[in-house]
């Protein structure tokens, strides 16, 4: 597969208003192919067959799959990331934003589950030596999205200062995306629930070993359905969370 040069995609977009209409249609249709079934299982003719153009007006916008797959990637990634930032924007204190990251973010795949094609994506395109620069662009961003908050949690006393920012993001991000993932080939038809009640379990544990418990300590509902406080979390929150935050966190019965 030839690399697809920078500004290649940008290139063939015509500047006209139904151009632009077209172009953005091609997007929204092979997001949700590519988030269904993913990069390697998509076949230019389902595309084409899912777009409703032919295949001359379909190649007028996009030349090849890979071409097609890195505008999707750029496109959702923004949009992602605009919309992430957007609900998570008014909270006072930023690890406020930490808490309500994933579920924001399970609302926004229940809504338009093709913007986890981002992700999907990235992963498979990561496997094309030609393109693994440019798929990391999106993985990239995510990662430092979740960084600024917890350096602004960090500066704010509710985190320690002594944590790689950077570091924590990723095992952050991986996390989520693992659970998705997971919950995939786990849960099928059952996924986008199943997810979701996953998800609850991934925000309570957070809450506990890097937030002491704040989630909880206003929401009851955060983690709530399956954190166990038990099996050493006390030890783990001790070891990250804010010495005030720990205070914060009901001792376990008989411990």
């Amino acid at each position: 597969m030839g690399e697809v040069a920078a500004g290649e995609v940008a290139a063939m977009v015509p500047a006209t208003a139904k151009g632009e209409a077209t172009r953005a249609h091609l997007l929204r249709t092979a997001a949700a192919v590519f988030a269904g079934q993913g990069y390697a299982a998509t076949t230019m003719a389902q595309l084409i067959d899912a777009s409703g153009l032919t295949k001359g007006a379909f190649y007028f916008y996009f030349r090849s799959k890979a071409e097609l797959a890195l505008a999707v990637l750029a496109e959702q990634k923004t949009r992602f990331l605009d919309r992430v930032v957007a609900a998570l924007a008014g909270r006072e204190r930023a690890v406020d934003e930490l808490l309500a990251m994933v579920p924001v973010m399970v609302e926004l795949i229940e809504r338009d589950p093709a913007v986890w094609s981002v992700t999907r994506l990235a992963r498979e395109l990561a496997a094309e030596p030609e393109l693994a620069a440019r798929v990391r662009e999106p993985m990239v961003a995510w990662v430092a999205l979740v960084a600024d908050v917890v350096r602004r949690a960090q500066a704010q006393g509710d985190l320690r200062a002594h944590l790689d920012a950077d570091a924590l993001a990723a095992v952050l991000v991986a996390a989520f995306d693992g659970l998705k993932s997971l919950t995939d080939v786990l849960d099928g038809p059952r996924a986008s629930a199943r997810f979701a009640e996953r998800a609850g379990v991934l925000v309570g544990l957070v809450d506990l070993a890097l937030c002491g418990g704040r989630g909880m300590a206003t929401d009851p509902a955060v983690g709530a359905s399956s954190v166990d406080t038990g099996s050493g979390a006390d030890t783990a929150t001790e070891a990250i969370a804010p010495p005030s935050a720990v205070a914060a966190v009901p001792a376990r019965p008989g411990g």
